[in-house]
């Protein structure tokens, strides 16, 4: 798995404000915070492909010079059995509660950046990899983060280049 090495890509996340992590807010309020985001992030250059996503009061925002981009922000409530859902999507059990939040935020990011959901070879590999920045056997470049402590934020994209948060 090979490493970027030029900027292109911009990505912020961040809470909705007034909003307890992990509450259900309206989604049209969701919505609207993450475009307000986008857009702070468009003012930064970048003109190419975008993505948004919410979750239980956080935001996110992608926006790629060039190529495509695919965003996911999944909060981790407890209790919920994300293992079974990975399982599900690869069709074998997944080591851990971060490989199947690896798997799940990244096929949704996978789908917003292609239009299409992975295939599961690609799925084994995202829940294989263990760096926070890597690359995929099909060229597409991912990184996984932990965000306000209780949410998993996922980039997929396809230009070669880095991904910088702001």
């Amino acid at each position: 798995m090979k490493a970027f090495q030029h900027s292109g890509l911009l990505y912020a996340a961040e809470p909705l404000a007034g909003v307890a992590p992990g509450a259900r807010p309206a989604r049209a309020m969701q919505s609207a915070a993450a475009e307000t985001l986008l857009q702070s992030l468009q003012a930064h250059g970048p003109g190419g492909a975008v993505s948004k996503a919410h979750a239980r009061g956080w935001v996110a925002a992608a926006a790629a010079v060039e190529g495509n981009v695919g965003i996911d922000l999944e909060f981790r409530q407890p209790g919920r059995d994300i293992a079974a859902i990975a399982q599900w999507l690869l069709d074998r059990p997944v080591d851990d509660a971060a490989s199947a939040y690896r798997v799940f935020t990244y096929r949704e990011a996978y789908f917003k950046a292609l239009g299409d959901w992975p295939s599961s070879r690609l799925l084994r590999a995202v829940a294989e990899a263990r760096a926070p920045d890597f690359q995929t056997p099909d060229g597409f470049n991912v990184r996984h983060e932990a965000v306000g402590g209780d949410f998993v934020l996922t980039l997929v994209w396809s230009a070669p280049c880095a991904a910088r948060r702001l």
